[in-house]
């Protein structure tokens, strides 16, 4: 870069600086947003974290790095703890803040000049951080890497949450911001609906979830012993949901307990305190309040779950699937739900805990769907048309290129 231009960002950055500390105009979202459609790219791609540290942004940027510079490619977490597994793992890595600081400004000028970014569901937050930090890249080639497969029963993320849950006015804010992905990658199942309909994007890029790439690449699961299974339900959204959640966990390790099966509980990040000590008091067990990483599914015999997206990677990883749909009734009218048959029937539907026992045991100890779960899986890897990964990382290169 010739002395001119050096001395032309420097002038830049003390503008940033100025415009972060002094600004208060309600419309800065939208004006920066307008900056960014116009103002000249980088060669960079910036890969934004979610607030749930789901897998996908993370596997996607580690598998990048093998091929981009640092200065090609920048992480985004969305705390102090991410920006320690970026530097942990030699990523460039920078966390972003609306506050005055010269370094933060400078990553307010790479944000508007980035040619591509990639996003991952859980990112949308309500703060005005993120709200700037989506319109620095509204300018950039996005990438939406939510497949929308969540399951045999998958919430529906976007504007459609405002008919049930209207304080989610996030999502408005993400509207008027960079609610409009170019990619959204999807699995084939509900891949028009979803990007018609809850992530608005002009293309769908058939793939799997990242997370799931190196999984899929490792082989086959097959049942382990000690015989070890998995308790990890989403996040209930209700007084009433975190009850019948309680007590189908309750269920599930007297049952476990009964066979002499060891157990694990990991609840949803976002679950409450209270939910956590009614489970330990009812069970004895410290549940883990975190995302269970996907590698780990693999130590499982089962995995039981209700509503969570964690059924479906264990289901494309092969393994027995038990979910607990006993208050999808009330859940649906907090939460809009769609139903994927075709995983409803490769996983061990449980309608009433009455029968929880039996699919508990058809699951641990027969497995009558292994054949047809790994049917499924197949399926959906031959649609793809390139082995789990090429297409997500082709639609970024080819973007990057462009």
């Amino acid at each position: 870069m010739g002395t001119f231009a050096s001395e032309f960002r420097k002038v830049q950055t003390v503008v940033f600086d100025r415009f972060m500390r002094q600004s208060a105009d309600p419309d800065e979202p939208r004006l920066i947003a307008q900056v960014s459609k116009q103002i000249t790219k980088d060669r960079l791609v910036v890969i934004v974290d979610s607030d749930l540290a789901y897998g996908n942004a993370r596997a996607l940027a580690l598998d990048l790095a093998t091929e981009l510079s640092d200065k090609e490619l920048l992480f985004i977490p969305h705390d102090e703890k991410g920006l320690a597994w970026g530097k942990s793992h030699g990523l460039n890595a920078s966390l972003f803040s609306t506050k005055s600081d010269p370094n933060a400004a400078v990553l307010w000028d790479s944000l508007l000049r980035a040619k591509v970014s990639v996003y991952d569901t859980h990112n949308w937050g309500r703060t005005r951080d993120q709200l700037i930090q989506r319109s620095l890249l509204e300018g950039s080639f996005k990438v939406q890497l939510w497949h929308g497969a969540t399951g045999p029963v998958g919430k529906v993320f976007g504007l459609e949450r405002l008919n049930t849950s209207p304080t989610f006015w996030h999502f408005s804010a993400v509207a008027t911001s960079s609610v409009g992905f170019d990619v959204l990658v999807n699995e084939p199942s509900q891949a028009e609906y979803r990007r018609n309909r809850s992530m608005i994007a002009h293309t769908s890029v058939l793939d799997v979830e990242y997370r799931l790439v190196a999984e899929l690449d490792s082989g086959t699961w097959s049942p382990k012993e000690p015989c070890r299974i998995l308790l990890a339900p989403t996040y209930p959204e209700s007084i009433a949901g975190e009850d019948v959640l309680i007590n189908w966990i309750s269920k599930a390790f007297s049952i476990a307990k009964a066979h002499g099966w060891e157990i694990d509980v990991a609840l949803h990040p976002g679950s409450k305190p209270r939910v956590a000590k009614i489970v330990k008091r009812k069970t004895g067990i410290s549940s883990r309040v975190m995302a269970t990483p996907t590698s780990e599914l693999r130590n499982y015999r089962a995995v039981v779950t209700d509503f969570s997206g964690i059924a479906h990677d264990s289901l494309m990883c092969g393994i027995a699937t038990v979910s607990v749909l006993v208050d999808f009734e009330n859940y649906q009218t907090l939460c809009p739900s769609l139903v994927d048959k075709a995983q409803m029937e490769i996983a061990y539907v449980v309608d009433d805990l009455k029968t929880l026992e039996a699919s508990l045991i058809a699951a641990v100890e027969s497995d009558p769907l292994a054949s047809a779960r790994n049917s499924y899986v197949h399926s959906v890897l031959s649609q793809l048309g390139e082995k789990p990964g090429e297409n997500t990382k082709a639609a970024i290169l080819n973007a990057l290129n462009s």
